[in-house]
């Protein structure tokens, strides 16, 4: 179940740790934190995005990005 799909809001550059914050410029909840240590780079400029509820675990999802990685509200 998809729980907000938009644009993220300035320059998205990976995962990097759990502290890593994702924002929407629309919908609620607007804020994403990385909840998994994942390390990957991908430099984009307001990427498409959508969390998906998959199970129990919210999953970011970014355009152009091979994998996705679990994420909590902010």
């Amino acid at each position: 179940m998809v729980i907000i799909e938009g644009q993220l809001r300035g320059s998205f550059t990976g995962y990097k740790n759990r502290d890593t914050v994702f924002e929407f410029f629309s919908g609620a909840p607007k804020k994403w934190i990385q909840a998994e240590y994942k390390y990957l780079y991908h430099y984009a400029y307001m990427p498409q995005a959508k969390v998906v509820q998959e199970g129990g675990r919210y999953m970011l999802h970014v355009d152009g990005v091979s994998e996705s990685v679990e994420v909590r509200r902010a």
